[in-house]
């Protein structure tokens, strides 16, 4: 199990991140797991992404948005931008949100929910980049992150089976086990005003109705997709 000191801030970006871990913790206590939109509602699903150039100085987000009962592709867009700072855990969302802004800033229709490519609330401060956009954009959120950060769960798991994880004896998400062993579960965490009970439903749905069987739910395997092929062809 991970500690806070397994988190601590790099020596050499403690005068950048200090203030930035100071929001963070400032922010988690508005973070909400009370459900905006019920299952039925939900309509409109958006997956986003960032992918990097090889040498870290390029980033394409992109964003995936569909219909969730026809599985119809609404609306794709891409931008490029400089990522501000290498990958450092904790800090995803101060590296990838300009994107996000951005782009989220270019779509026609707001989702009812975004999925993000990160964590919600599994986060040694409780505000992962999934928790901090649905603040900042006041939506609905969860993220799915294919590595654990912190916590445990049961992993004698068959596919579509489910795990709470657990870190310091609260819930912080949930393993799904998408595809079938020895394909490894996806992480799943509640970002800002949704609750476990719809983000399970969405999970489920896609995974027993989308036409190809993936590890990701359709919007964010598109936009996965999306920008890995965007910034090959922008580089």
């Amino acid at each position: 199990m991970s500690h806070l000191d397994d988190f601590a801030i790099p020596e050499e970006y403690k005068d950048l991140l200090t203030p930035i871990r100071d929001k963070q913790i400032e922010l988690a206590s508005e973070i909400s797991l009370e459900t905006r939109v019920s299952f039925s509602d939900i309509r409109i699903i958006a997956g986003l992404d960032v992918a990097f150039s090889k040498k870290d100085d390029l980033a394409c987000a992109g964003i995936s948005i569909i219909d969730s009962r026809s599985f119809e592709v609404l609306e794709e867009q891409v931008t490029f931008f400089k990522p501000r700072i290498p990958f450092i855990p904790t800090f995803l969302h101060y590296r990838e949100s300009p994107g996000y802004h951005k782009i989220l800033s270019q779509i026609n229709e707001m989702p009812d929910v975004l999925i993000f490519d990160g964590n919600g609330i599994i986060h040694p401060f409780g505000i992962g980049i999934a928790s901090q956009m649905g603040l900042e954009f006041d939506i609905p959120s969860f993220g799915i992150a294919k590595k654990l950060l912190l916590g445990e769960y049961d992993n004698r798991l068959n596919r579509g089976g489910f795990s709470d994880i657990v870190y310091k004896e609260k819930n912080l998400g949930i393993a799904f086990q998408s595809l079938a062993p020895p394909a490894k579960p996806i992480f799943v965490s509640p970002g800002h005003l949704i609750d476990f009970k719809a983000i399970t439903n969405i999970l489920r749905d896609f995974n027993l109705q989308q036409k190809y069987p993936s590890k990701l739910p359709l919007p964010l395997a598109l936009a996965n997709k999306l920008v890995k092929e965007k910034l090959k062809l922008g580089t």
